[in-house]
């Protein structure tokens, strides 16, 4: 579809959803002319997102739920405010936990070089398509490997804004490396399976997609019916 009827299925402006396009949120997939094409699923997908945001949480918030719910401390926050989180969390369903947490991280799409992925690769820490790399990870998720195309993982600003400038990489909705920047409140050493699976739910691929709904939803079940919820 055209940006013009991307925005009225969104009901929003065309300015926005250029936007959109720019952050990754919807996803180009090619020209007309001087039309730009939208990939329809990606349009759907964002509504029916949107459509449970309701008041979204902010970076530290956010991370702190999806630790709370892997059963983890999220130590930055204090502990009045984790019983808060705690009880809001126990009335929410997986779909709308997906929906609060989408402000974890901020996402942009670049293109890079196949030959330059190996490189780059050494600067993120893999989520999504990426994290399925690890066999191990991939048997979690009931998952065979991810895509060697696509680099997806997460860094904090100043290493992405490094990794940019250092591989000259061309800003691109359709990009092939995914850099999910993150701040402080990111903690560990490699990604949380139940942060791979809110990113595996912005897929496109209906396989990744469901592998990454149905870890979230058990993980978040195991949590519930561990706490009461």
């Amino acid at each position: 579809m055209t940006t013009l009827e991307a925005a009225e299925e969104l009901e929003t402006t065309r300015a926005m959803v250029h936007k959109l396009l720019n952050n990754g949120s919807l996803l180009a997939v090619g020209r007309a002319g001087r039309l730009i094409l939208i990939d329809s699923a990606s349009v759907q997908r964002y509504k029916n997102r949107r459509s449970l945001m309701g008041r979204r949480w902010n970076a530290e918030t956010a991370w702190a739920a999806l630790k709370i719910i892997e059963g983890g401390i999220p130590r930055f926050m204090d502990s009045t405010a984790r019983y808060r989180l705690k009880q809001r969390l126990k009335i929410m369903d997986p779909a709308e936990l997906a929906a609060v947490v989408g402000t974890k991280d901020q996402v942009q799409r670049y293109r890079i070089a196949p030959a330059d992925i190996p490189r780059a690769a050494g600067c993120l820490l893999p989520t999504g398509t990426t994290a399925l790399n690890d066999s191990a990870v991939a048997d979690r998720f009931g998952l065979a490997g991810a895509r060697t195309d696509v680099l997806e993982g997460y860094l904090d600003t100043f290493r992405a804004a490094k990794l940019v400038n250092e591989l000259s990489l061309v800003e691109d909705p359709a990009g092939n490396i995914i850099m999910h920047i993150v701040d402080d409140a990111f903690e560990g050493p490699c990604s949380p399976d139940a942060a791979i699976a809110v990113d595996l739910m912005e897929s496109l691929n209906s396989r990744e997609r469901a592998a990454g709904e149905n870890m979230l939803e058990e993980i978040f079940t195991r949590w519930k019916e561990a706490n009461g919820g």
